[in-house]
């Protein structure tokens, strides 16, 4: 009787293990179902948005307002900026020639690991940074001195170099002794160095440049400044990405803008006016100083600081815009360019 009683014990508990199993499986079951709905509605919002997006964006609402008369990328963040005719556009890193040199991607420390610009040596607007044939390396030029060359867009050394760039927290490596070397020859001082950013380094969403990955205004908005100065200035003052041309545009209609496509394929949307700085008050060609284009910009280009969108450009003119990049691809001089608003 014992055993009996012990075997249906067994089975009663096994029983209500096996019910008690099913329960669970049931739950765990019901669980997956919700995380799976989940899922899947989650995938079909985010479709509907991006395809709303998408619709947006290729709608033909687009007004073709002119095209890309020049397009420059500055390697070396201060340094002369190079002309090109073609280029692609990328949403993490910016603006690269179609030989793989990114812009702004290099900056100019001094011994506190501070930035250097024009701001404190005009000889900087001396420095050429091209690309050296094969494609492989980065080459300056300077006068009186030897072209120096390093590998492009990689981790020369594993010196680590943490600095504050407009106020924000950024880092790159050091690209060694022999440029460090080159540069505090052509500088006349010491303790200079070029770092570098590389994809693995975790710095500003805008790597090295100032405010966003991107710069343009129109060629409209320089001729109505050089029509008040009295020398003339160039396109390269400003240091823009992209300088657009057309017959129709007025001067500093950029401003207004919301959303740029370049030919077919890529989309930019604006940020915010370029706030401009002493910078561009040196002679890109001679390297000489003086208080153009600056002094007249502030007579009729200052922005409204109070703003919370500008409040960043208290005391600076504006010229030109930023911009981020919403649709990839590649862009050439003569590419249409048009606008959504």
């Amino acid at each position: 009787m014992c055993i009996i009683a012990q075997q249906q014990s067994i089975k009663f508990k096994a029983k209500i293990y096996f019910n008690r199993s099913l329960v669970i499986q049931t739950k765990m079951s019901d669980n997956l179902k919700a995380i799976a709905v989940g899922c899947v509605a989650g995938i079909a919002v985010y479709g509907l948005y991006k395809y709303g997006q998408q619709k947006f964006l290729t709608r033909k609402s687009w007004q073709e307002v002119g095209k890309i008369g020049r397009i420059f990328i500055h390697p070396v963040k201060a340094c002369r900026g190079i002309e090109i005719t073609e280029a692609t556009c990328t949403k993490l890193y910016g603006i690269k020639s179609n030989a793989g040199v990114c812009d702004r991607h290099y900056v100019i420390l001094d011994e506190n690991n501070s930035l250097v610009s024009m701001r404190q040596d005009r000889a900087l607007a001396f420095i050429h940074p091209n690309q050296s044939e094969g494609g492989k390396s980065l080459q300056l030029d300077a006068p009186g001195m030897p072209t120096v060359k390093f590998p492009l867009h990689q981790a020369i050394t594993n010196d680590v170099i943490h600095f504050r760039l407009f106020g924000r927290n950024s880092t790159g490596y050091n690209c060694g002794d022999e440029v460090s070397n080159w540069l505090n020859t052509y500088l006349k001082t010491t303790g200079h160095k070029l770092v570098c950013f590389t994809k693995d380094i975790q710095t500003s969403s805008s790597i090295y440049q100032d405010m966003a990955l991107y710069n343009l205004f129109t060629e409209a908005s320089l001729d109505d400044l050089n029509s008040r100065l009295e020398k003339k200035i160039t396109a390269r003052n400003f240091r823009p990405n992209f300088v657009v041309q057309g017959q129709e545009l007025t001067a500093f209609e950029e401003d207004n803008w919301k959303y740029i496509k370049i030919g077919d394929n890529v989309i930019l949307r604006k940020t915010i006016r370029s706030g401009r700085c002493k910078q561009t008050t040196v002679d890109p060609e001679t390297g000489i100083v003086g208080d153009e284009p600056l002094k007249t910009l502030k007579t009729y280009r200052n922005v409204d600081a109070s703003h919370p969108a500008y409040k960043e450009l208290a005391g600076s003119p504006s010229f030109g815009i930023y911009m981020n990049l919403e649709a990839e691809g590649t862009v050439a001089v003569g590419d249409s360019v048009y606008i959504a608003n």
